[in-house]
Protein backbone atom coordinates (compact mmCIF):
# COMPACT_ATOMS: atom_id res chain seq x y z
CA UNK A 1 0.00 0.00 0.00
CA UNK A 2 1.33 3.40 -0.96
CA UNK A 3 1.10 5.75 2.04
CA UNK A 4 2.54 9.06 0.82
CA UNK A 5 0.17 11.85 -0.16
CA UNK A 6 1.49 12.18 -3.71
CA UNK A 7 3.34 9.98 -6.18
CA UNK A 8 6.82 11.19 -7.14
CA UNK A 9 7.56 11.71 -10.80
CA UNK A 10 9.94 8.74 -10.93
CA UNK A 11 7.14 6.32 -9.96
CA UNK A 12 4.75 7.84 -12.51
CA UNK A 13 7.36 7.57 -15.26
CA UNK A 14 8.28 4.04 -14.22
CA UNK A 15 4.76 2.85 -14.97
CA UNK A 16 4.06 4.89 -18.10
CA UNK A 17 7.30 5.82 -19.88
CA UNK A 18 6.77 3.21 -22.62
CA UNK A 19 3.26 4.48 -23.34
CA UNK A 20 4.44 8.11 -23.29
CA UNK A 21 7.13 7.22 -25.79
CA UNK A 22 4.57 5.47 -27.99
CA UNK A 23 2.16 8.42 -27.82
CA UNK A 24 4.97 10.84 -28.69
CA UNK A 25 6.25 8.82 -31.65
CA UNK A 26 2.75 8.34 -33.05
CA UNK A 27 1.87 12.03 -32.70
CA UNK A 28 5.16 13.14 -34.25
CA UNK A 29 4.72 10.72 -37.16
CA UNK A 30 1.20 11.99 -37.83
CA UNK A 31 2.33 15.63 -37.67
CA UNK A 32 5.28 15.03 -39.98
CA UNK A 33 3.02 13.29 -42.48
CA UNK A 34 0.42 16.07 -42.32
CA UNK A 35 2.68 19.10 -42.20
CA UNK A 36 5.92 17.91 -43.77
CA UNK A 37 4.65 15.57 -46.48
CA UNK A 38 1.41 17.40 -47.10
CA UNK A 39 -0.78 14.37 -46.44
CA UNK A 40 -3.78 16.40 -45.36
CA UNK A 41 -6.10 13.51 -46.15
CA UNK A 42 -5.03 11.70 -42.94
CA UNK A 43 -7.02 14.19 -40.83
CA UNK A 44 -10.31 12.69 -39.68
CA UNK A 45 -13.38 14.40 -38.17
CA UNK A 46 -13.06 15.06 -34.46
CA UNK A 47 -16.68 14.34 -33.51
CA UNK A 48 -16.61 10.53 -34.04
CA UNK A 49 -13.34 10.25 -32.12
CA UNK A 50 -14.73 12.40 -29.30
CA UNK A 51 -17.77 10.13 -29.16
CA UNK A 52 -15.49 7.10 -28.88
CA UNK A 53 -13.52 8.85 -26.13
CA UNK A 54 -16.69 9.50 -24.14
CA UNK A 55 -17.75 5.86 -24.42
CA UNK A 56 -14.26 4.67 -23.46
CA UNK A 57 -14.24 6.99 -20.43
CA UNK A 58 -17.52 5.47 -19.17
CA UNK A 59 -16.25 1.94 -19.80
CA UNK A 60 -12.93 2.55 -18.03
CA UNK A 61 -14.76 4.25 -15.17
CA UNK A 62 -16.93 1.17 -14.70
CA UNK A 63 -13.85 -1.04 -14.71
CA UNK A 64 -12.10 1.16 -12.14
CA UNK A 65 -15.13 1.15 -9.86
CA UNK A 66 -15.28 -2.64 -10.01
CA UNK A 67 -11.55 -2.95 -9.35
CA UNK A 68 -11.78 -0.60 -6.40
CA UNK A 69 -14.64 -2.67 -4.98
CA UNK A 70 -12.37 -5.73 -5.02
CA UNK A 71 -9.61 -3.79 -3.26
CA UNK A 72 -11.92 -2.29 -0.65
CA UNK A 73 -13.61 -5.62 0.03
CA UNK A 74 -10.19 -7.18 0.57
CA UNK A 75 -9.36 -4.46 3.11
CA UNK A 76 -12.69 -4.99 4.89
CA UNK A 77 -11.95 -8.69 5.10
CA UNK A 78 -8.64 -8.05 6.85
CA UNK A 79 -10.31 -5.56 9.16
CA UNK A 80 -12.79 -8.28 10.15
CA UNK A 81 -9.91 -10.74 10.65
CA UNK A 82 -8.21 -8.24 12.95
CA UNK A 83 -11.37 -7.81 15.00
CA UNK A 84 -12.01 -11.55 15.21
CA UNK A 85 -8.41 -12.21 16.30
CA UNK A 86 -8.58 -9.63 19.09
CA UNK A 87 -11.93 -11.00 20.24
CA UNK A 88 -10.53 -14.53 20.18
CA UNK A 89 -7.54 -13.61 22.34
CA UNK A 90 -9.67 -11.66 24.83
CA UNK A 91 -12.22 -14.46 25.22
CA UNK A 92 -9.54 -17.13 25.50
CA UNK A 93 -7.82 -15.13 28.24
CA UNK A 94 -11.03 -14.67 30.21
CA UNK A 95 -12.89 -17.99 29.70
CA UNK A 96 -10.54 -20.93 29.12
CA UNK A 97 -9.92 -22.71 32.44
CA UNK A 98 -11.33 -19.83 34.47
CA UNK A 99 -12.64 -22.03 37.28
CA UNK A 100 -9.54 -24.25 37.30
CA UNK A 101 -7.01 -21.41 37.15
CA UNK A 102 -6.22 -21.36 40.87
CA UNK A 103 -5.62 -25.12 40.87
CA UNK A 104 -3.04 -25.20 38.07
CA UNK A 105 -2.29 -21.66 36.81
CA UNK A 106 0.84 -22.57 34.81
CA UNK A 107 -0.98 -25.21 32.75
CA UNK A 108 -3.89 -22.84 32.06
CA UNK A 109 -1.49 -20.06 30.99
CA UNK A 110 0.29 -22.46 28.61
CA UNK A 111 -3.06 -23.57 27.20
CA UNK A 112 -4.23 -20.02 26.60
CA UNK A 113 -0.90 -19.13 25.06
CA UNK A 114 -1.14 -22.04 22.64
CA UNK A 115 -4.61 -20.98 21.49
CA UNK A 116 -3.65 -17.33 21.04
CA UNK A 117 -0.35 -17.96 19.26
CA UNK A 118 -2.05 -20.41 16.92
CA UNK A 119 -4.36 -17.55 15.94
CA UNK A 120 -1.30 -15.44 15.10
CA UNK A 121 0.01 -18.36 13.06
CA UNK A 122 -3.30 -18.58 11.23
CA UNK A 123 -3.32 -14.95 10.07
CA UNK A 124 0.28 -15.25 8.87
CA UNK A 125 -0.43 -18.54 7.09
CA UNK A 126 -3.41 -16.93 5.38
CA UNK A 127 -1.22 -13.99 4.33
CA UNK A 128 1.35 -16.30 2.73
CA UNK A 129 -1.33 -18.37 1.01
CA UNK A 130 -3.03 -15.32 -0.48
CA UNK A 131 0.25 -14.05 -1.88
CA UNK A 132 0.91 -17.22 -3.82
CA UNK A 133 0.59 -16.86 -7.57
CA UNK A 134 -2.14 -19.06 -8.98
CA UNK A 135 -1.90 -20.87 -12.30
CA UNK A 136 -3.97 -18.37 -14.32
CA UNK A 137 -1.48 -15.65 -13.36
CA UNK A 138 1.49 -17.50 -14.85
CA UNK A 139 2.67 -16.96 -18.41
CA UNK A 140 1.47 -19.97 -20.48
CA UNK A 141 4.17 -19.28 -23.08
CA UNK A 142 6.92 -20.31 -20.68
CA UNK A 143 8.01 -23.81 -21.63
CA UNK A 144 9.32 -24.60 -18.15
CA UNK A 145 6.09 -23.58 -16.43
CA UNK A 146 5.76 -26.85 -14.52
CA UNK A 147 9.34 -26.65 -13.27
CA UNK A 148 8.78 -23.05 -12.20
CA UNK A 149 5.67 -23.98 -10.24
CA UNK A 150 7.42 -26.88 -8.49
CA UNK A 151 10.32 -24.64 -7.47
CA UNK A 152 7.91 -21.97 -6.33
CA UNK A 153 5.97 -24.44 -4.19
CA UNK A 154 9.22 -25.57 -2.55
CA UNK A 155 10.16 -21.99 -1.67
CA UNK A 156 6.66 -21.31 -0.37
CA UNK A 157 6.77 -24.38 1.87
CA UNK A 158 10.06 -23.21 3.36
CA UNK A 159 8.67 -19.73 3.93
CA UNK A 160 5.52 -21.14 5.54
CA UNK A 161 7.61 -23.28 7.91
CA UNK A 162 9.90 -20.45 9.00
CA UNK A 163 6.97 -18.07 9.48
CA UNK A 164 4.86 -20.46 11.58
CA UNK A 165 7.71 -21.87 13.67
CA UNK A 166 7.50 -19.19 16.44
CA UNK A 167 3.74 -19.68 16.87
CA UNK A 168 3.06 -23.43 16.71
CA UNK A 169 4.19 -26.40 18.78
CA UNK A 170 6.44 -28.85 17.00
CA UNK A 171 3.75 -31.50 16.37
CA UNK A 172 1.41 -28.96 14.73
CA UNK A 173 4.26 -27.49 12.70
CA UNK A 174 5.07 -30.98 11.42
CA UNK A 175 1.46 -31.38 10.24
CA UNK A 176 1.71 -28.21 8.16
CA UNK A 177 4.90 -29.50 6.51
CA UNK A 178 3.17 -32.56 5.03
CA UNK A 179 2.27 -30.87 1.76
CA UNK A 180 -1.05 -29.47 2.94
CA UNK A 181 -2.74 -27.41 0.26
CA UNK A 182 -4.54 -25.19 2.76
CA UNK A 183 -2.52 -24.61 5.92
CA UNK A 184 -4.84 -21.91 7.36
CA UNK A 185 -7.72 -24.35 7.15
CA UNK A 186 -5.73 -26.91 9.15
CA UNK A 187 -5.00 -24.35 11.86
CA UNK A 188 -8.66 -23.42 12.23
CA UNK A 189 -9.47 -27.12 12.38
CA UNK A 190 -6.90 -27.48 15.18
CA UNK A 191 -8.67 -24.62 16.99
CA UNK A 192 -12.03 -26.39 16.68
CA UNK A 193 -10.64 -29.74 17.82
CA UNK A 194 -9.00 -28.21 20.87
CA UNK A 195 -12.17 -26.30 21.82
CA UNK A 196 -14.14 -29.57 21.73
CA UNK A 197 -11.50 -31.19 23.92
CA UNK A 198 -11.59 -28.30 26.41
CA UNK A 199 -15.37 -28.56 26.61
CA UNK A 200 -15.10 -32.27 27.33
CA UNK A 201 -12.52 -31.65 30.08
CA UNK A 202 -14.69 -29.00 31.68
CA UNK A 203 -12.33 -26.14 30.92
CA UNK A 204 -15.08 -24.48 28.87
CA UNK A 205 -18.78 -24.45 29.61
CA UNK A 206 -21.24 -24.89 26.70
CA UNK A 207 -21.93 -21.15 26.37
CA UNK A 208 -18.22 -20.28 26.28
CA UNK A 209 -17.61 -23.05 23.75
CA UNK A 210 -20.39 -21.73 21.50
CA UNK A 211 -19.04 -18.17 21.73
CA UNK A 212 -15.52 -19.20 20.72
CA UNK A 213 -16.89 -21.50 18.01
CA UNK A 214 -18.82 -18.56 16.55
CA UNK A 215 -15.53 -16.66 16.25
CA UNK A 216 -14.05 -19.65 14.41
CA UNK A 217 -16.98 -19.59 12.00
CA UNK A 218 -16.26 -15.90 11.41
CA UNK A 219 -12.61 -16.72 10.68
CA UNK A 220 -13.66 -19.42 8.22
CA UNK A 221 -16.04 -16.97 6.54
CA UNK A 222 -13.41 -14.24 6.16
CA UNK A 223 -10.84 -16.73 4.89
CA UNK A 224 -13.31 -17.96 2.30
CA UNK A 225 -14.10 -14.41 1.21
CA UNK A 226 -10.40 -13.65 0.74
CA UNK A 227 -9.88 -16.89 -1.18
CA UNK A 228 -12.79 -16.00 -3.45
CA UNK A 229 -11.12 -12.73 -4.46
CA UNK A 230 -7.79 -14.52 -4.88
CA UNK A 231 -9.04 -17.43 -6.96
CA UNK A 232 -11.57 -15.60 -9.12
CA UNK A 233 -9.87 -13.11 -11.46
CA UNK A 234 -11.35 -9.81 -12.49
CA UNK A 235 -13.62 -10.69 -15.48
CA UNK A 236 -11.38 -10.79 -18.53
CA UNK A 237 -14.04 -9.36 -20.83
CA UNK A 238 -13.93 -6.09 -18.91
CA UNK A 239 -10.17 -5.93 -18.43
CA UNK A 240 -9.20 -6.98 -21.96
CA UNK A 241 -11.70 -4.92 -23.96
CA UNK A 242 -11.02 -1.88 -21.81
CA UNK A 243 -7.38 -2.03 -22.92
CA UNK A 244 -8.40 -2.49 -26.57
CA UNK A 245 -10.76 0.48 -26.46
CA UNK A 246 -8.17 2.76 -24.86
CA UNK A 247 -5.56 1.75 -27.46
CA UNK A 248 -8.04 2.36 -30.28
CA UNK A 249 -8.97 5.80 -28.98
CA UNK A 250 -5.38 6.93 -28.37
CA UNK A 251 -4.40 5.73 -31.85
CA UNK A 252 -7.16 7.76 -33.54
CA UNK A 253 -6.70 10.83 -31.36
CA UNK A 254 -3.76 12.54 -33.16
CA UNK A 255 -5.49 12.11 -36.55
CA UNK A 256 -8.55 13.89 -35.18
CA UNK A 257 -6.68 16.65 -33.34
CA UNK A 258 -4.71 17.71 -36.45
CA UNK A 259 -7.78 18.77 -38.37
CA UNK A 260 -9.27 20.44 -35.32
CA UNK A 261 -6.12 22.45 -34.56
CA UNK A 262 -5.69 23.43 -38.23
CA UNK A 263 -8.87 25.48 -37.94
CA UNK A 264 -6.94 27.96 -35.76
CA UNK A 265 -4.20 28.52 -38.32
CA UNK A 266 -1.38 26.64 -40.05
CA UNK A 267 1.03 26.96 -37.11
CA UNK A 268 -1.56 25.81 -34.59
CA UNK A 269 -1.31 22.31 -36.04
CA UNK A 270 1.70 21.69 -33.81
CA UNK A 271 -0.53 22.06 -30.75
CA UNK A 272 -1.90 18.64 -31.63
CA UNK A 273 1.34 17.12 -30.35
CA UNK A 274 1.18 18.13 -26.66
CA UNK A 275 -2.60 17.76 -26.45
CA UNK A 276 -2.49 14.31 -28.03
CA UNK A 277 0.18 13.15 -25.59
CA UNK A 278 -1.63 14.65 -22.60
CA UNK A 279 -5.06 13.20 -23.40
CA UNK A 280 -3.59 9.79 -24.24
CA UNK A 281 -1.65 9.76 -20.97
CA UNK A 282 -4.80 10.57 -18.98
CA UNK A 283 -6.74 7.68 -20.55
CA UNK A 284 -3.87 5.27 -20.11
CA UNK A 285 -3.45 6.31 -16.48
CA UNK A 286 -7.13 5.62 -15.80
CA UNK A 287 -6.72 2.21 -17.41
CA UNK A 288 -3.60 1.44 -15.34
CA UNK A 289 -5.28 2.45 -12.08
CA UNK A 290 -7.91 -0.23 -12.61
CA UNK A 291 -5.27 -2.83 -13.45
CA UNK A 292 -3.33 -1.99 -10.29
CA UNK A 293 -6.38 -2.56 -8.05
CA UNK A 294 -7.97 -5.70 -9.45
CA UNK A 295 -5.74 -8.21 -7.58
CA UNK A 296 -5.33 -6.83 -4.02
CA UNK A 297 -3.26 -9.70 -2.59
CA UNK A 298 -0.25 -9.65 -4.95
CA UNK A 299 2.05 -7.59 -2.68
CA UNK A 300 2.00 -4.74 -5.16
CA UNK A 301 2.34 -1.01 -4.68
CA UNK A 302 -1.40 -0.46 -4.07
CA UNK A 303 -2.35 -3.79 -2.50
CA UNK A 304 -3.61 -4.59 1.00
CA UNK A 305 -0.65 -4.34 3.46
CA UNK A 306 -1.12 -7.82 4.89
CA UNK A 307 2.37 -8.02 6.40
CA UNK A 308 1.77 -4.87 8.45
CA UNK A 309 -1.73 -6.02 9.45
CA UNK A 310 -0.44 -9.42 10.59
CA UNK A 311 2.32 -7.76 12.61
CA UNK A 312 -0.23 -5.46 14.27
CA UNK A 313 -2.37 -8.49 15.16
CA UNK A 314 0.67 -10.25 16.59
CA UNK A 315 1.56 -7.21 18.71
CA UNK A 316 -2.00 -6.89 20.04
CA UNK A 317 -2.29 -10.57 20.93
CA UNK A 318 1.18 -10.83 22.47
CA UNK A 319 0.39 -7.78 24.55
CA UNK A 320 -2.68 -9.58 25.89
CA UNK A 321 -0.38 -12.47 26.80
CA UNK A 322 1.93 -10.10 28.64
CA UNK A 323 4.93 -10.74 26.37
CA UNK A 324 7.83 -8.30 26.38
CA UNK A 325 9.50 -6.93 24.40
CA UNK A 326 6.88 -6.74 21.69
CA UNK A 327 7.79 -6.95 17.98
CA UNK A 328 8.27 -3.68 16.13
CA UNK A 329 5.47 -2.48 13.90
CA UNK A 330 6.11 -2.63 10.16
CA UNK A 331 7.02 0.80 8.82
CA UNK A 332 6.57 2.10 5.30
CA UNK A 333 9.73 2.14 3.18
CA UNK A 334 9.84 4.89 0.54
CA UNK A 335 6.13 5.34 1.10
CA UNK A 336 5.29 1.65 0.55
CA UNK A 337 3.76 -0.43 3.35
CA UNK A 338 3.74 -4.17 2.71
Amino acid sequence: MYTNKTFPLRIILFFCWRELLWFTLLSVAVLVAYKGLGWTFIAIPFLPVATIGTAVAFYVGFKNNSSYERLWEARRIWGAITNASRSWATLVNTTVGREQYDENPDAIIRLRRQLILRQVGWVNALRLQLRRRVLWQEDPRVRSLHVKLVEQQHRQAEEMHSTLEPFLPSFELACTDCGASNVPNLLLQAHATQLAELKTRGLLDPFEHNTLSALLVECFAQQGAAERIKSFPFPRQYAHFSTIFVCLFTFLLPFALIGEMAKFGPNAVWLALPFSILISWVFFSMESIGDASENPFENGLNDVPMTAICRNIEIDLRELLGDAPLPERIQAVDGVLL
